[in-house]
């Protein structure tokens, strides 16, 4: 009697656990959603001194990892936060979470006001992400380039200042990058990865890189750049200069190489290659041959 009653409890204990798991299940997938937290970034660009533009990246954190959010729509305003007259655009970010979007003409004279404008970003909630918002102010700069050849040493030279009640004052201690575009990333222009300015806002380094590859006219392309300053945010400058070695384009079009059609392969190649083919159906011709006689032996 007493297995029987055990048998029995544990029957009605395994029934109320599968019951349970399906509310258990939900209650863990909303606990799942509880930890997610959104995250909007705004960054500030200006390049060549020209009119800036804004960064915008979406990402969701869900435990201890970061996801990137794409299809977040995002509205950017100028000065005054939710002000239809001060709306920037709307944005919506892309696969990798990310939207860029510059300042609309009609906002021209609301940009000239300030030395120092502030941009609004705000989402609303959806499914996939929580309602943010962020803001960032930014003083106006400008970021000079230049070159100085002392006795046949040549530098590059760069100036940042910023603008304070209208008029452009020095910025020091700021790192700075010298480099030089390349395809495949800006290329530093001696061994120091930044500069420091000085009271004058003013940086120099000296253009180690011998012989660098340009373009047709020998022409290298210099870059300047403050990288996500908290005062003007990131500020890019670029500069082109005769200090490169002029390419030579080879046309190979016509001529006998790795990369051509089949009937223009280098001549050690084609023989090798026809020359494997005809070795291997000789050595079939051959075999064939040899049972064929072996065929007509046993026959007589």
């Amino acid at each position: 009697m007493k297995a029987m009653k055990t048998i029995r409890l544990l029957r009605n204990l395994l029934v109320t656990i599968c019951g349970l798991s399906p509310i258990l299940l939900v209650a863990q997938v909303d606990s799942v959603k509880e930890k997610r937290e959104s995250f909007l970034y705004l960054r500030y660009y200006v390049i060549n001194n020209q009119i800036p533009y804004l960064n915008v990246q979406t990402k969701n954190k869900v435990g201890k990892e970061f996801h990137l959010q794409p299809g977040v729509p995002v509205s950017i305003y100028l000065n005054k936060d939710s002000d239809a007259a001060s709306l920037i655009g709307k944005v919506v970010t892309n696969e990798k979470g990310v939207a860029v979007i510059g300042l609309p003409a009609t906002l021209a004279a609301v940009w000239k006001e300030k030395s120092s404008p502030t941009f609004f970003a705000r989402t609303d909630s959806s499914s996939n992400f929580d309602a943010k918002s962020e803001e960032v102010s930014m003083n106006k700069s400008k970021l000079e380039l230049d070159t100085v050849n002392d006795g046949g040493v040549r530098s590059v030279k760069a100036r940042l200042l910023q603008y304070e009640n209208g008029s452009l004052v020095p910025m020091s201690e700021v790192d700075i990058r010298l480099s030089i575009k390349r395809s495949g990333g800006n290329l530093n222009i001696g061994e120091d990865e930044t500069y420091a300015t000085d009271s004058t806002g003013t940086v120099q380094g000296e253009f180690s890189r011998k012989d660098l590859p340009g373009d047709t006219l020998g022409n290298l392309e210099l870059v300047a750049l403050v990288d996500d300053n908290d005062v003007v945010g990131t500020v890019e400058t670029h500069l082109k200069v005769p200090w490169g070695v002029p390419a030579k384009y080879v046309n190979d079009f016509d001529r006998r190489t790795l990369y051509a059609t089949g009937n223009k392969a280098p001549l050690f190649l084609m023989v090798i290659a026809y020359g494997t083919i005809a070795g291997v159906w000789t050595v079939i011709f051959y075999l064939i041959y040899n049972i064929v006689q072996i065929r007509k032996m046993g026959t007589k």
